[in-house]
């Protein structure tokens, strides 16, 4: 340690130091809200200082000066007190949250990209120590500056060692690390699955600039040593006195940190390898699957992780599955667990029923149902001996039978996805949202159909439906179902949060680029025509599940609930109202909430009415647009 520090603080004849500035950097209970939204903002925070530094790392394809003049820019507010503050404290916070995750989880079985992510996060401390002792303290403690000139001869010099391949590998982890969490994070958001590619692009090329730059600076750097360029032996000038005094202590400090780092971690998964002794040993628990079918997916015992495969004596029936689980575990916990399928569409929420079984035997083990279980269990109407296993812990032994087949798909994600609930195990990565629908539908399109070749009515349906697809996706919308002329589309619901009125708004500016570019149609095929083209379209704001079905990829998006049934019954209004558009009063309400809208007179201009949807109690109150100008109105646009 103490030769490999010397050679990265001194080089030549040991009156040399370079200085390296520093890159950034199944579970248990559900973690304090807080913690995601915190872990996200401490990684951008780090993810930005990473895209400073490799931006400037970059510009060394042009000369060493240049890489000075943009550390100058990028990297000066990083190095002020808040600059440092922030830095220091996001990358603190960062590494204790990711440890508490890593405590927290009941077992350690996860997908290859959360997997990556969890190991290149554990090691990138070890590297960020050594070199944020050797840059930030060296330059603190004994006025080592880190300039780019002390940098890249501390990587390129015959007496570095090993601080080149250190600092590409610190390169490469800290940026796959962060693009990894950075599509975990992004991936169900509408704006980032448009701009992927580039964005996929943007992330590869910067890496590879920022290590083509140093390898054009750093033969630079050879090329003027070789030389005796006295302006390189002049910037990276140390006092023999000093380097004698920096080498000790910032090697103790080293080895100080990353011992204890190193500790830290051993200490975290020893706890856990403790927890689950003691629960296995004196608070373990059976729960058995009296005839639980494996839905296609092979034998079971395929499919179960060694320290999981239950002994012989435990099963009492061919077709018996036994988990044995701490105490504290609910059943769908346990299943998941122990790679038993189980169907679960809400992700073990409580929003639905899919999870639900039949207590056989055990029901004194089990608390009353709470309030969401209460609920859902009344609302599709279950006897006393169901319960949802999403919500039940047994303190004892019990045996359940699932009620809803597994099938394929959820003996696969019990498979290769165990993160469970608290991974937001949910088939296809559904959410609950509130969401805006929007159907489209052409008017008289059986007339249009029937005067006109099949061929050439399928090129004026294709033509239709292109201009309503094209308007939806550039208004950040998901179609979702095209029936014939009918369009189904959803706005929302893919972030963390609902918002509503970004939501509203962009499902009114869709409506607009549909209503022109069907007008915009009807212009270009008039001669074809004889009559403009006329569609109905219907608008509402509510609650969904909004994920994807299906197995093949990509898959569709979907979203189930009322709300697309609400929108569609609106569209089919327009016909009975004689106007173009019908939006419920909620998605004028969003608009406004947002501070946008029609102003108080423009609305009471706005016909309204109150609708009697069929299947659904009471009316709804909706909105009659007949004008282009009335929907710009409304929109907030005068």
């Amino acid at each position: 340690m103490r030769l490999t520090m010397l050679r990265y603080l001194s080089f030549r004849s040991g009156n040399r130091a370079p200085h390296l500035r520093r890159p950034a950097a199944g579970t248990g209970a559900p973690p304090a809200p807080w913690l995601p939204r915190l872990r996200i903002i401490s990684g951008l925070i780090l993810f930005l200082y990473a895209g400073c530094h490799f931006t400037t790392h970059a510009s060394g394809i042009l000369t060493v000066t240049a890489m000075e003049a943009t550390s100058g820019v990028l990297l000066v507010p990083w190095h002020s007190w808040i600059g440092q503050t922030a830095l220091y404290g996001a990358f603190l916070v960062h590494v204790a949250i990711g440890l508490h995750s890593l405590y927290r989880r009941r077992h350690l079985r996860m997908p290859v990209a959360e997997a990556w992510q969890l190991a290149l996060g554990l090691l990138i401390p070890v590297i960020v120590i050594r070199h944020a002792i050797s840059v930030r303290l060296g330059d603190a403690l004994y006025g080592l500056d880190d300039s780019y000139w002390r940098m890249l001869s501390g990587y390129w010099l015959p007496e570095a060692g090993i601080n080149l391949v250190l600092q590409l590998l610190l390169l490469v982890m800290v940026w796959v690390h962060g693009c990894i969490g950075l599509h975990r994070w992004l991936r169900f958001k509408s704006w980032f699955r448009a701009r992927s590619h580039g964005l996929l692009v943007a992330a590869t090329l910067l890496p590879v600039l920022a290590v083509i730059g140093i390898s054009v600076a750093g033969a630079d750097i050879q090329l003027r040593a070789g030389a005796g360029d006295p302006r390189l032996a002049a910037e990276t000038a140390i006092a023999p006195e000093v380097l004698a005094a920096a080498i000790p202590r910032l090697v103790g400090l080293v080895e100080l940190l990353t011992f204890g780092y190193v500790a830290l971690v051993a200490a975290v998964l020893t706890a856990r390898l403790l927890r689950d002794a003691h629960a296995r040993q004196f608070r373990a628990i059976r729960i058995r699957y009296a005839g639980h079918t494996t839905g296609g997916a092979g034998r079971p015992e395929d499919r179960v992780a060694p320290e999981d495969r239950v002994a012989p004596e435990d099963r009492v029936a061919p077709d018996e599955r036994v988990a044995v689980v701490p105490r504290g575990y609910s059943v769908l916990e346990a299943s998941l667990r122990a790679r038993i399928p189980h169907a679960s569409i809400c992700g073990g929420r409580g929003r639905c029923s899919t999870c639900r079984v039949r207590i056989l035997a055990g029901a004194g083990h089990l608390a009353a149902p709470d309030g969401v279980e209460a609920v859902m269990l009344h609302r599709i109407g279950a006897p006393a001996d169901v319960r949802l296993a999403c919500r039940i812990r047994p303190m004892g032994d019990v045996t359940v039978l699932p009620l809803i087949p597994a099938g394929d798909r959820a003996a696969s994600v019990a498979a290769s996805e165990p993160g469970g609930p608290s991974h937001g195990g949910l088939v296809g990565g559904a959410r609950e949202a509130v969401v805006v629908a929007l159907f489209v539908d052409l008017r008289a399109s059986t007339r249009l159909a029937a005067e006109r070749t099949a061929y050439d009515a399928l090129y004026l349906i294709e033509r239709y439906v292109d201009t309503v697809t094209d308007a939806i996706r550039r208004a950040g919308g998901r179609v979702t179902g095209i029936a014939g002329d009918g369009v189904m589309s959803v706005f929302g619901g893919t972030g963390a949060t609902d918002d509503i009125p970004g939501t509203c708004a962009a499902a009114l500016a869709a409506a607009a680029a549909i209503w022109d570019g069907v007008d915009l149609l009807s212009l270009e095929l008039r001669h074809d025509l004889g009559a403009p083209l006329k569609i109905g379209i219907g608008i509402h704001l509510g609650p969904s599940v909004v994920g994807t079905i299906g197995m093949a990829e990509p898959r569709p998006i979907q979203f189930l609930g009322d709300t697309g049934n609400v929108a569609a019954r609106l569209e089919a209004a327009t016909k009975d109202h004689d106007c173009t558009v019908v939006m419920s009063d909620a998605v004028i309400a969003g608009i406004v909430a947002g501070g946008k809208g029609p102003a108080a007179g423009t609305l009471a201009a706005v016909p309204h009415r109150l609708l009697d949807i069929r299947g659904r109690d009471g009316v709804l109150p909706v909105r009659l647009v007949a004008s282009r100008a009335m929907l710009d109105a409304l929109r907030g646009i005068h």
